[in-house]
Order: structure tokens, then C-alpha cells, then sequence
């Protein structure tokens, strides 16, 4: 047995149907006893995804779907993360070791296509970097990273929900840009490089 058959034994040890909505449903409540909060976070997040999709003239069909499968990666306990990403054969970044936290996307996207059978690449990418973009990332790339933040998991609202609501009113990037803004100079414990690329791609370039 591999590392990633006791993974798939521990965490997703449910009868997989084809159907993903039913599916993901189904692997949450199995793992309600220790991620209760986890099929609300995912069904909140895939329909702020398709909502933010149908403002933006989007696929409203591959936002739910990415949404809805954005974090299924945090059922990896954060303790074997990164022996689970080199295990895989995933680049694993110094930033992703000194917080594994940060590699649940990457698990997301590949849980993804392995286990739920999603090949799109437009989806697969939104699902790995809906935490921090990256350099000129695709509008369903934002709408499922911002889907994330106006749909958070934490306690509370969201301290910046007000303004990033109210960017929205501008545009999605005017949005995207607000948030990125906001995250890159967030009490953070590491800088991803991503979220680098992504501050810079928007505030170090000429008119964007």
C-alpha cells in the first residue's frame, strides 16, 4: 500500500458513483465526525462560483464544479501533506513545507481528476489556485478564488467582505486586484510565491 491507498482508505472510502456532486457529498459525510464544517464550505462556495460565473458571462456549470471540489484536498491531515505531495511527484515549494496547509490545493486538483473524474484544464486549474492566483490568471481562476473569500470558512464576516463587494460593482478584475492587495499584505505566515506573482502582475506592470 501506498501513501496515497491509505489516504484514499482513510478519508475517501466511499462507493464513487461518476456523479460528482453526489460523490463529494458523500466523501464529506463520511468525514463529518472530524470535518463537520467541510460539505457546507464546498456547497457555499460552488454556488457563490456559479453565481459570480452567471454576472461574469462564465460557465456557470465549470465554476459550480470547481467550487465544489476547491478544498476536498484538506481531508489530507496537515502532518502528512508534504510526504503525500512528494509521493505524488508535486513540486513541493519551501514556502508549501514550512505550511503544508498551502498544498491542499494542488490535492484538490489532483483528487479532482484522479478520484472524481474532472479532466477539464480550466477546472483543474481554478481548484489549485483558488488560495492565492498566480500571475494573469483566467476570470474562472478569480471567480473561484474570490467564491473562496466571500464564502469563507472562518468565524464571523470576512473583514474585508465589504470592499470586495463593493469592487465587484467595478469589475472582476477590480475585485481580484483588491483582494490580491489585501492577502499580499495580510498578517500571512509565509508569502506563497504565487500570490508574489499575482501582487506583481497586477500593481508592478503599466495599466492593469
Amino acid at each position: 500500500m501506498t501513501l496515497y491507498d491509505d489516504i484514499k482508505a482513510d478519508y475517501f472510502n466511499v462507493s464513487l458513483t461518476g456523479h460528482v456532486f453526489a460523490d463529494v457529498k458523500n466523501v464529506c459525510d463520511a468525514n463529518q465526525a472530524t470535518h463537520a464544517y467541510l460539505w457546507s464550505h464546498l456547497l457555499n462556495v460552488a454556488n457563490e462560483a456559479k453565481s459570480l460565473a452567471k454576472r461574469f458571462n462564465l460557465d456557470e456549470n465549470a465554476a459550480f464544479t470547481a467550487g465544489l471540489l476547491h478544498d476536498i484536498g484538506g481531508l489530507v491531515p496537515n502532518s502528512k501533506r508534504v510526504a503525500l505531495a512528494e509521493a505524488l511527484g508535486m513540486d513541493v515549494l519551501p514556502e508549501e513545507r514550512r505550511v503544508p496547509m498551502l498544498l491542499h490545493g494542488k490535492f484538490s486538483a489532483y483528487f479532482a481528476k484522479d478520484m472524481f473524474g474532472v479532466t477539464a484544464p480550466e477546472i483543474l486549474s481554478a481548484i489549485t489556485y483558488h488560495t492565492t492566483l498566480h500571475a494573469n490568471p483566467t476570470d474562472l481562476e478569480k471567480v473561484v478564488c474570490l467564491a473562496d473569500k466571500v464564502k469563507w470558512d472562518g468565524d464571523g464576516t470576512p473583514p474585508y467582505l465589504i470592499d470586495l463587494m463593493r469592487a465587484f460593482h467595478h469589475s472582476l478584475d477590480a475585485a481580484t486586484k483588491f483582494f490580491i492587495d489585501y492577502l499580499y499584505h495580510s498578517d500571512l505566515l509565509v508569502l506563497h510565491p504565487w500570490l508574489i506573482e499575482a501582487h506583481s502582475f497586477y500593481f508592478d506592470k503599466v495599466a492593469r
